[in-house]
């Protein structure tokens, strides 16, 4: 066998194997899907009749893994410092949460499911007595990331959106 024909041989072997992994990780992934309503009623059980009622509230996801592109990191500190700066008062009162979280911890992944999740987002869930109500991945955050104030502005009138459906 000529020295050409070796190497196009082990590239497609390559390539046959690396579908096949990731033909067997879909599998299994499709395996332990979940809906985000499944997910979250998992998660946080039903108030029960009589029971105190929990108070509304956002929480301000961003979803990332271990390495991170410089705009990646842009937009979660134009992200944090929104919501420090401008949402002061609702972060100390509860009513708005932020999180970092890294999907790539095992016990994170569920999340790349639970919200549609294609590469590092920005998701804010609004909660109502202890259950999802609804959710928004914020996309247009990567269009925005090279105008911090276009961003910034972005993000503040979803924040906004999200806080005024607080019952």
């Amino acid at each position: 066998m000529k020295p050409r024909q070796v190497v196009t041989t082990a590239l497609l072997g390559f390539v046959l194997v690396s579908f096949g992994y990731l033909a067997v990780r879909s599998l299994r992934a499709a395996k332990d899907w979940r809906s985000p309503a499944a997910a979250q009623a998992a998660a946080s059980p039903a108030v029960p009749d009589g029971a105190v009622s929990q108070p509304g509230k956002v929480i301000a996801y961003y979803f990332h893994v271990t390495v991170r592109c410089t705009t990646c990191r842009n937009i979660e500190a134009y992200s944090k410092e929104v919501i420090h700066n401008r949402f002061a008062k609702e972060l100390a009162s509860g009513q708005l949460e932020w999180r970092l979280v890294n999907v790539q911890f095992p016990e994170n992944r569920h999340f790349i499911q639970d919200y549609q999740l294609f590469t590092k987002s920005l998701v804010l869930v609004r909660s109502e007595n202890g259950q999802q109500k609804e959710y928004k991945v914020l996309n247009d955050t990567w269009e925005l990331a090279g105008d911090k104030a276009a961003m910034q502005d972005y993000v503040d009138g979803e924040v906004r959106g999200f806080l005024r459906k607080l019952g």
